[in-house]
């Protein structure tokens, strides 16, 4: 029997279970990984949203990850929340050292509530020193205008921001409105996809991003050489994971499989 691929995932602590770290373990479980953690922070979240953040220290981050990437056949690597510019330098640092493991980059710069999550003097770092490591970043449609500084038009922000950091990038629309959702997938290149599920009305949807990442990072620990299909793969899937949960009639923040 095959033992289960090892999926590294760098993100903070989220004390209620609905996102971050705790997200990023149960939706690798659910679909045959097996998680590594590197933590960056723990965070107090209940109901009302953020209510404080405890950082890890640079060395500790850094720690932490060299001891994994050593001791450990890591297939497949994902970032979520990050916090500092001196994480983010030192994590781009480590992972430069490992060329060949794929790195889905998820940049989380605030929470679903609104509390700032990345400070600002670590975007900058985020777009110079990770994207460009990272085989895919997936921001959403407030993300990009941050990290590209073009608020005007999202679509080919996220288009530019593929161009400058030389990688591909999945631009998220489950902020957007309408009957569908729709994913853009930007190529440096210029090549672009859309992948499309029906919106889901559902208040359920904190954590969704984290369980996207870390589900991409989990098809590409099992095949490395299909970003397009694990991104439709785990898109479905977490759609499927909604409109199952729509129908429970309870409100629990996060998707029902993880």
């Amino acid at each position: 029997m095959n033992a289960p691929p090892l999926v590294l995932t760098i993100s903070g602590s989220d004390s209620s279970g609905h996102a971050g770290m705790q997200t990023d373990n149960r939706a690798i479980h659910a679909v045959g990984g097996f998680p590594l953690n590197v933590l960056t922070a723990v965070t107090l979240q209940s109901p009302k949203g953020v209510e404080a953040v405890e950082m890890m220290s640079a060395d500790f981050v850094e720690a932490q990850l060299r001891s994994m990437l050593k001791n450990y056949r890591v297939r497949a690597i994902k970032s979520g929340m990050l916090g500092s510019a001196e994480i983010v330098h030192r994590v781009a640092q480590v992972l430069s050292e490992y060329p060949d493991i794929p790195y889905v980059l998820d940049p989380v710069l605030c929470s679903s509530s609104g509390a700032m999550l990345l400070e600002p003097a670590a975007v900058e770092a985020l777009r110079l020193k990770l994207m460009p490591r990272a085989c895919l970043s997936t921001p959403n449609l407030e993300e990009v205008a941050i990290l590209s500084g073009k608020s005007e038009n999202p679509y080919q922000a996220a288009a530019d921001l593929s161009v400058a950091c030389g990688q591909a990038i999945l631009l998220k629309g489950g902020h957007a409105t309408g009957a569908e959702c729709e994913d853009w997938l930007y190529h440096p290149g210029g090549r672009q996809y859309c992948f499309t599920e029906a919106r889901v009305q559902t208040r359920n949807t904190r954590g969704t991003g984290c369980a996207l990442s870390a589900l991409i990072a989990a098809h590409l620990a099992w095949e490395p050489d299909e970003l397009e299909d694990g991104i439709r793969w785990a898109k479905a899937l977490l759609s499927g994971e909604l409109q199952e949960h729509s129908k429970e009639g309870w409100k629990r923040a996060g998707p029902s499989f993880y």
